[in-house]
């Protein structure tokens, strides 16, 4: 693998990466060398998930605790990331919550919709504030953060979720704008549907239908986390310097299926037949 592929001693940031998403991606930046830093409201959570990846890949890897909708939380986490490993080369945005229950606008408490602003947006917005001053004097930086489907499309009894998720595509390009000649870079990646745990357990209480949503994508399945582990690897490698500013669907096709209602063909992959061609939970 060149170097331009590798992050070999490049501290690289994610916020909820204990689980899911976060996790999937932290493991994908330590497949090529990336030093990681675990940051997590649940410290305990987040220690594991190092010791785990550091265990496994032999690189640097701790655990830190932080609200990220918490100024001074992430003012302090920041500190001690850059105490324990090193300067952020990487910072991968990926806190946020589930929409707690669906509602109309009508009828969602404002406390809902602004829990959602300050988890996904404010916290976004608080890590890349505390990161790129280091970035700049470093000269280089990757800075990847987390939107959504429902970022790009509509969706109804989502609004919180949406309109943070909508919010994050204009924070991002607004960055890559004032960051891209200091050697650094901004874009985001807008997953679709992803069996996290998180969801397997709200398809567990029917909550979602797997069904549903596998017909509705093109693809006719559901995506693994390390799937979009892997895209925000290649977003934060330091040969993918020109790429900047950009909004990625990682979605099996979702947001470009103009009629639902067309008829595709079957669905033939299953998840485990994907989880044994690429490998992954390996």
């Amino acid at each position: 693998m060149l170097e331009r592929d590798r992050l070999d001693q490049i501290v690289c940031v994610v916020t909820g990466g204990a689980q899911g998403i976060g996790y999937a991606t932290a493991t994908e930046l330590a497949r090529i060398g990336g030093d990681i830093a675990i940051v997590d409201l649940d410290l305990r959570n987040a220690e594991g998930a190092a010791r785990r990846i550091s265990a496994r890949f032999g690189v640097n890897a701790a655990g830190f605790v932080a609200d990220v909708s918490n100024e001074a939380a992430v003012i302090e986490a920041m500190r001690a990331i850059e105490h324990a490993l090193g300067a952020p080369g990487v910072l991968v945005n990926n806190a946020g919550i589930m929409t707690p229950r669906l509602a109309f606008v009508r009828d969602m408490p404002a406390a809902d919709f602004d829990q959602m602003l300050a988890i996904h947006l404010r916290g976004a917005f608080l890590f890349s504030r505390a990161a790129i001053p280091a970035m700049e004097r470093a000269g280089f930086g990757r800075i990847v953060n987390i939107s959504s489907v429902m970022g790009l499309v509509g969706l109804p009894s989502r609004v919180g979720y949406a309109a943070a998720k909508t919010a994050i595509v204009g924070l991002t390009r607004s960055l890559a704008m004032e960051v891209a000649r200091k050697g650094i870079t901004a874009n985001a990646v807008a997953p679709g549907y992803i069996l996290t745990e998180t969801l397997k357990k709200r398809l567990a209480a029917g909550q979602l239908d797997y069904d549903l949503y596998a017909e509705r994508t093109p693809v006719g399945r559901w995506g693994l986390p390390e799937e979009i582990g892997r895209l925000i690897a290649f977003l934060a490698q330091p040969g993918s310097g020109f790429i900047n500013g950009a909004i990625v669907p990682i979605d099996g096709g979702y947001t470009v299926r103009g009629d639902p209602g067309e008829d595709l063909g079957p669905r033939s992959a299953t998840m485990a037949d994907v989880e044994r061609l690429y490998g992954f939970g390996q």
